[in-house]
């Protein structure tokens, strides 16, 4: 089942997979604006013999409408989106499934309604923006070192001592750039580093859909709310949390890690050996097994 929920004049496509009868989830892609599209490919399948899923595009996303240049849009529109999507669909309570930013706005949308999630299932996430900057500009002086460039290892160890948020970010964004196609080494472990931009390709979904998303990220850093850090708001989260994380992330950063381990004890940590930045497409079986095997607990 898919089609389309107006909120707040926009129209937010959502796609549904898994019997009524099941436990509901949402899922929240990350990027900013990456889509749900490669998550239903990956895992629509197997999560749905097991739970319900409602995926989203979020606003200014892929097949949702367009955030125009003009318009006004933040962080917490991407919230209240979700709190009218599970109202218009008639869901009492659900689980939030957050994938790297994705999993920053299931942290704060269970921030602001708590009595509407039933638990947490992070994958990769990204809790803190600072954090997460530096740790992948760690993970890019490997990549210099690989590649002979000693300017820039020195640059990038310059770069990890930063403290501005909005420095550390730019500059990572920076080293990004520069590292070219070698930066899908930070997010992909296995042979297939470009996995993502192949499915782009087979989608169907024409091009400049694929390129809301380039409006949609940059307004929420103009924003700049994004630029917060969730880690001391942890916890306070008292649902049961799951955070699946690939060996080789850099994206949830240590300092995230051990935020995370410290909280309650209805929370588990799953490390996925064979994966970067996205285990349910490096490790999709255990990736199901791992969620169905939580949920099933909880």
């Amino acid at each position: 089942m898919s089609g389309y929920l107006t909120v707040k004049n926009k129209r937010i496509y959502y796609e549904i997979h898994g019997d009524a009868h099941l436990p509901v989830f949402l899922y929240l892609h990350g990027g900013p604006g990456a889509g749900s599209y490669d998550f239903l490919e990956h895992q629509g399948q197997r999560l749905s013999k097991f739970m319900r899923i409602i995926a989203i595009d979020q606003r200014g996303v892929l097949r949702s409408d367009r955030v125009d240049d003009e318009e006004t849009f933040g962080l917490h529109d991407l919230i209240d989106d979700c709190e009218a999507i599970r109202k218009q669909l008639g869901v009492q309570k659900w689980g939030i499934i957050g994938h790297s930013f994705g999993g920053y706005v299931a942290v704060l949308y269970q921030l602001h309604y708590p009595e509407n999630v039933t638990s947490l299932l992070l994958e990769c996430p990204m809790f803190d923006l600072s954090s997460s900057a530096r740790s992948l500009i760690k993970g890019a002086v490997q990549e210099y070192k690989r590649l002979g460039k000693e300017e820039m290892v020195k640059e990038c160890l310059a770069a990890t001592k930063l403290t501005v948020t909005e420095e550390v970010w730019d500059k990572c964004i920076e080293v990004l750039r520069d590292l070219g196609e070698y930066k899908d080494n930070l997010y992909v472990h296995g042979e297939d580093k470009h996995f993502f931009d192949h499915l782009v390709e087979k989608s169907g979904i024409p091009q400049e859909n694929w390129e809301r998303a380039a409006n949609h990220q940059e307004k929420l850093y103009q924003e700049g709310k994004v630029f917060e850090s969730l880690l001391p708001h942890l916890d306070s989260i008292n649902c049961p949390m799951l955070l699946i994380k690939g060996e080789y992330d850099w994206v949830t950063s240590k300092e995230q890690l051990t935020a995370f381990k410290n909280g309650h004890s209805n929370r588990k940590l799953s490390i996925f050996k064979q994966s970067g930045h996205f285990p349910r497409f490096e490790e999709p079986e255990l990736y199901a097994r791992v969620i169905k095997e939580f949920i099933s607990v909880y």
